[in-house]
């Protein structure tokens, strides 16, 4: 029936996330892809500082209060704001709830091996 299913987001459609930053700011942060972590790679190409390519991919997926940000940006912001955009960027980045697993084999197996060392 038509109407009856909400109409499905194109593929190429970003999945976004909106958090509320320890300042009260608004970041909407959207689902990295490797481009981004090449863009911010350029972004501070010949920077030593291995947290340079963080800043930057900070500024790469995020917006603040509805503006673009750039490395610059990032740098001059609320350390509190910054580790939390730090933990969501380096995090898995937006992760899905990891499937169920079985008991791993290791553990039943060296229950039986006690079990035939003891006898």
């Amino acid at each position: 029936m038509a109407g009856t299913n909400p109409p499905e987001q194109p593929a190429t459609a970003p999945q976004l996330r909106s958090i509320t930053l320890p300042s009260g700011k608004t970041a909407i942060l959207r689902r990295g892809k490797g481009r981004d972590l090449m863009r911010a790679q350029r972004a501070v190409a010949g920077n030593p500082d291995p947290t340079a390519v963080v800043f930057a991919l900070i500024a790469e997926l995020s917006q603040i209060n509805g503006a673009t940000i750039v490395y610059e940006d990032v740098s001059e912001m609320d350390l509190g704001d910054v580790l939390v955009l730090q933990a969501e960027v380096t995090g898995a980045n937006f992760p899905e709830p990891a499937p169920a697993s079985p008991a791993p084999a290791a553990s039943q197996d060296s229950s039986a091996s006690a079990s035939a060392s003891a006898n």
